[in-house]
Formats: C-alpha cells, sequence, structure tokens
C-alpha cells in the first residue's frame, strides 16, 4: 500500500473552502431527515446553519426502494419512516440553490446507487459515505466513476473493513478522501467517544481525518480537534420537539454556535509542533534564565542571563 496516498488537503472547485489542518476544521451541519420532508423547514435550517458558523449543511439522497428491502418484514418501518421523508430531485434543486445563495456548502450521502450521478450533476462538492456503507462496494463502484472527492464515515465498522474500503479507494485512484472516526450510538456517551482512535487512522490510513460526532454538546468536538480532525459534523435541527427520529439528539442553532466557538479555539490552541522558543518566550529570556558567575571564587549558576557570560547550557563543557 502506498506509504503517502491520500492527499493532506481536500479540494473541490464546488466549495470556497479548503479542507486540511492548516485551516479551520470544517464543520458540517447534518440535517439528514430533520428537514421532514418541509421544503420550507429545509431552507431555514439551511439559513441557520449559515448564521451559526457551518461550513456545510448535509441532506441523505435516495430512493427508498432502491435502499431497503420491504420484501422483508421486519424493515417494513425502517421503510415507512424514510419512504415519509424521500426528497424529489426537484426539492433538491431548490435546497442547493438554497444553499448556493447562503454561501454555504450542499452535500449529500447517496444511500441508493441512483442518486450518485444526480448528485454528481447537483454539483454536490463531496460525496458523504454513511458507515452502513463502508463495504458496499456496489455503490461504491459507482462513487469513484467521478472525481468528487468522498467523505467516509467509520461508525460500527471494523479497522478491516475501513483498510478494505481505503484500498479500494487506492486502486480506484482516488485520492481525495477524509475518514470520519464515528460511533453509532444515539446519542453517544462520553466513555463510549474513543477520541484517541482519531491520531490512530490519521497515521494508519495516512489520511485527513475528522470526526462525525453524536454525543450531546460541544466538549467532544473540542477534543477531536485537539486530536486533529480536520471535520466536525453534528445533527442539526430548528427544534429538538419536532416530531422525526434525530431530532432529540440534534443540537440547535445556539448549540452549533457553541460548537463553531469551540472548534476555532481548539484549532487556535492546536497550534503546530514547535521545537524551539516563540518570540514572546525569547523576550523574557534575560530574567528567566541564568549566566554562570563566580561568587567569592565559587561558581554559581544565577539569574539574570547576561551576554559574553557563559551559559546555563554550557555545563556540560565546564565539568
Amino acid at each position: 500500500m502506498a506509504e503517502h496516498f491520500f492527499s493532506d488537503r481536500i479540494y473541490s472547485p464546488f466549495s470556497s473552502y479548503i479542507i486540511s489542518e492548516q485551516n479551520k476544521p470544517y464543520l458540517i451541519a447534518e440535517i439528514g431527515l430533520n428537514h421532514n420532508k418541509d421544503i420550507e423547514l429545509a431552507e431555514k435550517m439551511i439559513l441557520a446553519a449559515k448564521k451559526a458558523g457551518a461550513n456545510a449543511v448535509k441532506f441523505q439522497s435516495y430512493s427508498t426502494e432502491n435502499f431497503i428491502n420491504k420484501e422483508v418484514k421486519s424493515a417494513n418501518g425502517l421503510f415507512e419512516i424514510f419512504k415519509k421523508y424521500e426528497l424529489s430531485y426537484e426539492d433538491h434543486l431548490q435546497l442547493k440553490e438554497c444553499a448556493d445563495n447562503a454561501s454555504i456548502d450542499f452535500i449529500s450521502t447517496p444511500l441508493s446507487v441512483d442518486w450518485v450521478q444526480k448528485l454528481f450533476e447537483l454539483k454536490v462538492p463531496y460525496f458523504k459515505i454513511a458507515s452502513g456503507d463502508i463495504n458496499n462496494y456496489i455503490l461504491l463502484k459507482q462513487i469513484v466513476r467521478y472525481n468528487t472527492p468522498v467523505i467516509v464515515s467509520t461508525g460500527n465498522t471494523f479497522m478491516e473493513d475501513i483498510e478494505n474500503n481505503r484500498a479500494f479507494l487506492q486502486l480506484s485512484n482516488k485520492k481525495d478522501a477524509v475518514y470520519l472516526h464515528c460511533i453509532s450510538v444515539y446519542p453517544a456517551p462520553s466513555n463510549n467517544l474513543n477520541l484517541a482512535t482519531i491520531p490512530y487512522l490519521k497515521k494508519k490510513l495516512n489520511s485527513l481525518v475528522g470526526f462525525s460526532d453524536h454525543s450531546l454538546g460541544s466538549l467532544a468536538p473540542f477534543g477531536a480537534v485537539m486530536l486533529g480532525a480536520a471535520i466536525i459534523e453534528k445533527h442539526f435541527t430548528l427544534d429538538k420537539k419536532l416530531p422525526g427520529p434525530d431530532h432529540s439528539m440534534s443540537i440547535n442553532p445556539e448549540e452549533l454556535s457553541d460548537v463553531r466557538s469551540k472548534i476555532d479555539e481548539a484549532f487556535e490552541m492546536r497550534g503546530s509542533c514547535r521545537t524551539e522558543p516563540l518570540y514572546e518566550e525569547s523576550a523574557s529570556d534575560e530574567m528567566g534564565k541564568r549566566s554562570i558567575y563566580m561568587i567569592d571564587g565559587k561558581m554559581e549558576a544565577l539569574r539574570p542571563r547576561q551576554k559574553g557570560y557563559p551559559r546555563d547550557s554550557d555545563y556540560f563543557n565546564i565539568f
């Protein structure tokens, strides 16, 4: 496997933002099914996400018949839920236009093969691959036909599946990929988040990494960015009391704004790896460090440091 296959900068011509550890985290407001098939509500959510500081809104695109096997009786309830919230191509066009006018990226998860080309035609900047489709090679073979970068979630997934997905992308010469650490528990408690997986995935996959967060609040995204996450994704709603399967565990605009603030602060704190003092530190060098003085015939290391005097770093040469 190539040592440096994936890019450390992900850019789409249909996005104004470059995803990179050198830039502030890319914040995705996951609308998912929370639009409740109400286009006016969905447009309000897009505008609220933009106002709160999100870089993108994300939807789910599918034809339910091509996504869920309704012949399996146990799936009937699931089929009905997704059918209820299924968006048409015309709905997508309207929402994409709303997002474009608001200068926020419109991205989506294709959950059925027939929607891959449609999303490409809509010029979405990224295909989001759901955790459950990380090893769905029927879908993946369609996705890699296009040059659209991919964002891959890894919830409820074994490392073998993640590595197989990576190898498949490599063989398909798709270099623009980001993997999102994800815990598929709704909501996910703090002791299940295992954020240490983020730097592990980065090293293991030689890839940019992010965090698809199903916990409550903004603390986990803060920690994820401190550990190197370049993308944060959070489920988003205008009202947690709205009917629907995901509203109660989603964050509202005020909370999304707090996530934006916290991850930007984490980005500033993380900074870059330094092996020499900051200029601001060196300004106190004279009083904070020592020179070697001869006091009553005895050698002493004392503050302040003075030019021309032996330095404390010269100790090795004294003895």
